[in-house]
């Protein structure tokens, strides 16, 4: 009787060692999704990965790698590293084995975040499975394909956000009191100060007095932030300042909801006036997948500038420098706005100054 049972153990195990030798991977599936596509520097990202069998056999082992190119920090705790974590010189890889019983799913996920501006991609993903008695292994590759923009750190401690506070604040001010002719409340008796061009020559005939238009104020303003990318002298770093910079306006004027235009000389690409998250997004995502790559001149710059200009349009100009030559391209643009241009310097040898 013994006999029989032990023929039939062996039995049992051969068949489970063949139905489990014919690719054993070919009834597991993985997916796996990123809480955010776009991050900055040192933000969590959370990655959660689900691993599914299908068949009607156990998978006693399964073995599920992500790699991970260089830039990418793993933010868990160490207990967590030392159990998963591995290093190389191309990179590292979390590791993780389960077992899985058929029709069941196993999920899971881990936190990374991106050492510095750029494009990323979810590394290649491992699949190892291994069959009933252990004997032999199947591994298959997944590429990845889901991809992670890293847009420029804020510039919260450069001295040039006192030059760029100081001129949103003017702008502030402007915006309650500049009058606009559009806008008319009411009339008044002229003062003899009022100019002569805002005499209502029919309301002075019917009240037989001199008055004058009374408008309200605007509330409109226009913005344009210029991104200057020709390199020359500059370093990368020094570039590489200029995004952080520019990122850093377009902050400032969103939080005060000032609409505002932009404009580049580089492959940030050129964006109508508006705000908003929708506007913010796009000019992040810009700023992350920045080679930085210059496509024309300084000169250029201000010509473009200068052809789109409107009237109460104020300028901020984000430029690694400015040598004689670019200054008096830089003056062009000042002699046809109304206030004057901010300028941002991204370069070691910066110096605040507003162009005169």
């Amino acid at each position: 009787m013994l006999g029989f049972i032990f023929i039939g153990l062996i039995f049992a195990a051969i068949l489970f060692e063949t139905l489990s030798l014919r690719d054993p991977l070919r009834k597991v599936s993985v997916s796996y999704n990123l809480d955010m596509l776009m991050a900055e520097p040192g933000e969590q990202i959370t990655v959660s990965y689900q691993i599914t069998n299908t068949g009607k056999l156990p998978v006693l082992y399964l073995g599920l790698s992500f790699s991970f190119d260089k830039g990418v920090t793993i933010c868990e705790d160490q207990k967590w590293l030392d159990k998963h974590l591995t290093r190389s010189f191309t990179g590292i890889s979390v590791d993780n084995s389960f077992f899985i019983m058929p029709h069941r799913c196993v999920r899971g996920r881990f936190h990374i975040s991106l050492e510095k501006r750029g494009i990323y991609r979810l590394g290649r993903c491992y699949l190892e499975a291994g069959d009933i008695l252990g004997l032999k292994s199947t591994v298959t590759t997944i590429e990845g394909k889901k991809k992670i923009v890293c847009t420029a750190a804020l510039a919260e401690n450069d001295p040039e956000i006192e030059v760029l506070g100081g001129f949103l604040g003017d702008i502030s001010v402007r915006r309650f009191i500049m009058e606009d002719p559009s806008l008319l409340v009411g009339y008044k008796e002229y003062t003899g100060v009022e100019p002569m061009k805002k005499i209502s020559w029919i309301q002075s005939a019917k009240t037989g007095k001199l008055m004058v238009k009374q408008n309200d104020f605007t509330l409109d303003t226009d913005v344009a932030i210029a991104v200057n990318l020709e390199r020359n002298n500059a370093s990368p770093m020094d570039l590489e300042r200029c995004l952080e910079l520019t990122r850093t306006a377009c902050e400032k004027l969103e939080e005060m909801k000032i609409p505002y235009a932009f404009i580049s000389n580089g492959d940030l690409r050129d964006l109508q006036q508006g705000f908003g998250r929708g506007h913010l997004s796009e000019i992040l995502r810009n700023i992350g997948q920045s080679a930085p790559t210059c496509y024309k001149s300084f000169d250029s710059l201000i010509d473009k500038c200068i052809a789109g200009n409107r009237n109460n349009r104020s300028y901020i100009l984000i430029t690694p420098y400015l040598d004689d030559q670019d200054k008096k391209a830089l003056a062009r643009l000042q002699s046809v706005s109304d206030h004057e241009v901010c300028v941002l310097y991204g370069g070691k040898n910066r110096i605040k100054e507003v162009a005169v």
